[in-house]
């Protein structure tokens, strides 16, 4: 049947936590444990480095475990755009920027 959307938010989170933190959220020492704590544990962000708060909600909101809570499972990509984490971004024009690199 395959899955819905909400995987995908899920694995933006688990993405954006690994870009601060170098590791990931529920890492164990084979894929069973690591399925196995995103189970059971809850989310714990490391004492270090020092992370924006607005990146730690961002990235709670979207490793909530029920997906049907989880940010952006309801009505898309609009409330994670609009999510403090992201003030800077000018979405309409985001398009229009040149990348500082285009691969050959």
């Amino acid at each position: 049947e395959g899955h819905g959307s909400a995987v995908d938010w899920w694995t933006l989170g688990v993405f954006i936590f690994e870009l601060f933190y170098g590791v990931t959220p529920f890492k164990g020492v084979d894929n069973e444990m690591t399925l196995a704590n995103i189970m059971a544990r809850a989310l714990e962000f490391p004492k270090e480095p020092s992370v924006p708060g607005s990146a730690k909600d961002l990235i709670a909101q979207l490793l909530v475990k029920d997906p049907a809570r989880r940010l952006g499972s309801v009505m898309g990509a609009t409330p994670i755009k609009q999510h403090p984490f992201f003030s800077s971004v000018n979405w309409a024009l985001l398009r229009c920027m040149k990348p500082p690199f285009v691969p050959p």
